[in-house]
C-alpha cells in the first residue's frame, strides 16, 4: 500500500509556493505548484487543505495574468473559472482561509478595475487579519489596500497603509523589491497630489535601489519607474524629459511585454502628439491600440479613442462611448483629465457650448472623487 502524505506536509509546501507568488518569482512558483499538485494526489483527505490549494491556484493565476503574456497559459483555468470554484465553500470558511478568500477576491476586483468593490473585500479581510501571524503577509495586505485607495484618490489613507507595509517589508531582506514598490507608490500618491518634486525624489530613490539589486524581476520594475517618472515630467510640462522617460520604459522588454506595457505606449503617443510629432505619435498610437485590443484593456481602448479624437479625427460617438466606460468604472481622475482636454479642444474650435458641456463633466468628476469616501 502506498504511503499517504499528511496534509500538514502539503500545507507547508503551499506556504512556500505562496511566498514565491508574493515575490513574483514565476519559475519557483511554477515548480512548487507542480510539486503541490503531485503531493495532493498522495495526501490524506483534508477538505480545508483542498480549499487552501484552490485559493492558491486562484492567487497564482492572478500573478500570471499581471506579468505574463496572456496566451502563454491559455490551457489553464481562467481566474473567472477559479473564482467560481472557490466561491462555493466560502460561507463555511473561518480564520486564515476566510482571510485569504476575501483578500484574493479583493485582488480579483482590483484587476477588473472595480476599486470600490476591491476595498470592500479588503476591509472584510482586514477583520480576519488577526489570524495572520506572518508579518510579510500583513505587509502584503497593507500594500494591496494602499494601492486600491490610491486608485480612488484617497491619498492619505493610501499613504497610511504604505507606511505600515514598508515598515514590515524592511524587516526581511528578501523583500527589498517590495520596499522599492512602496517607495514607488508613495511617489505615485505625491504625483496625484501635485507634489511633483517629492514624487520625483521617491522615484529617483526607487530607481537607485532597483539598480542595486541583481534580480531579473527588477528589470520590469525599472520600466515602471521610468514610466512613472515620465508622468511626473509631463505634468511639470517638461515634454522632452517626459518623452525620454517613456522611451526608456518602452525599451525595457520585461516591462513592455507585460499587460502594463500598453500604458507606456499610450503615454508615448500622448506626449508625442503634444510635441507636434504626429507621425511618430501615430506609430505608438497604433501599437498601443493593437496591444490594448489583444489584452482586452478596455480602459486604454477608451483613452486611446479619445486621444485619437483630440489629435487626429474627432469622433463624437467614440468619445461618448469611451467617457461612458470611464464613468461606469468610476475612473474619475482619468475622466476629469480627459473631459478637461476635450473642453479645451472645443473652446479652441469656438464650439463654446460643447466646451462648457465638457467642463461641466470635469466638475462632476471632481465632485465624484470627493463622494467616493462615502461609498466605502
Amino acid at each position: 500500500m502506498d504511503q499517504v502524505l499528511p496534509s500538514s506536509q502539503v500545507g507547508v509546501k503551499i506556504n512556500e509556493w505562496y511566498k514565491m507568488i508574493r515575490q513574483f518569482s514565476v519559475p519557483d512558483a511554477e515548480i512548487l505548484k507542480a510539486e503541490v499538485e503531485q503531493e495532493i494526489e498522495e495526501m490524506e483527505e483534508d477538505q480545508d487543505l483542498l480549499v487552501f490549494y484552490s485559493l492558491m491556484c486562484f492567487r497564482h493565476q492572478l500573478m500570471l495574468d499581471s506579468l505574463e503574456p496572456e496566451d502563454r497559459y491559455r490551457d489553464r483555468p481562467t481566474v473567472d473559472e477559479l473564482l467560481e470554484k472557490i466561491e462555493k465553500p466560502q460561507k463555511r470558511l473561518t480564520g486564515l482561509l476566510k482571510y485569504y478568500s476575501l483578500f484574493f477576491r479583493g485582488m480579483y476586483e482590483f484587476d477588473h478595475k472595480e476599486y470600490v468593490d476591491a476595498i470592500s473585500y479588503y476591509r472584510k479581510a482586514e477583520r480576519e487579519l488577526n489570524a495572520v501571524s506572518d508579518e510579510m503577509e500583513q505587509a502584503e495586505f497593507h500594500y494591496k489596500i494602499a494601492d486600491a485607495y490610491y486608485q480612488i484618490d484617497q491619498h492619505f489613507v493610501s499613504l497610511n497603509h504604505l507606511k505600515k507595509a514598508k515598515q514590515l517589508f524592511e524587516k526581511n531582506q528578501l523583500y527589498k523589491v517590495k520596499v522599492i514598490g512602496c517607495n514607488m507608490m508613495v511617489g505615485a500618491n505625491m504625483y496625484d497630489m501635485y507634489r511633483l518634486t517629492e514624487a520625483e525624489s521617491y522615484y529617483r530613490e526607487a530607481l537607485s535601489n532597483a539598480r542595486g539589486l541583481d534580480e531579473e524581476k527588477v528589470k520590469r520594475i525599472i520600466g515602471v519607474i521610468f514610466h512613472n517618472s515620465g508622468l511626473v515630467y509631463l505634468r511639470g510640462k517638461n515634454l522632452i524629459a517626459a518623452e525620454e522617460n517613456f522611451k526608456k520604459a518602452i525599451d525595457v522588454k520585461e516591462h513592455i511585454d507585460t499587460v502594463y506595457g500598453v500604458r507606456s505606449l499610450y503615454m508615448m503617443a500622448n506626449v508625442l502628439y503634444q510635441c507636434d510629432k504626429a507621425k511618430e505619435a501615430r506609430f505608438f498610437y497604433e501599437t498601443a491600440l493593437n496591444r490594448a485590443r489583444t489584452s482586452n484593456e478596455e480602459e486604454y481602448l477608451a483613452k486611446l479613442k479619445i486621444i485619437n479624437s483630440l489629435y487626429e479625427e474627432y469622433n463624437e460617438t467614440e468619445v461618448k462611448q469611451s467617457l461612458g466606460y470611464l464613468e461606469e468604472k468610476r475612473l474619475w481622475s482619468d475622466f476629469a483629465e480627459l473631459t478637461e482636454k476635450l473642453g479645451d479642444f472645443h473652446f479652441e474650435k469656438r464650439n463654446y457650448a460643447e466646451g462648457r458641456n465638457f467642463l461641466k463633466k470635469t466638475i462632476h468628476a471632481q465632485t465624484q472623487i470627493l463622494k467616493v469616501t462615502e461609498a466605502i
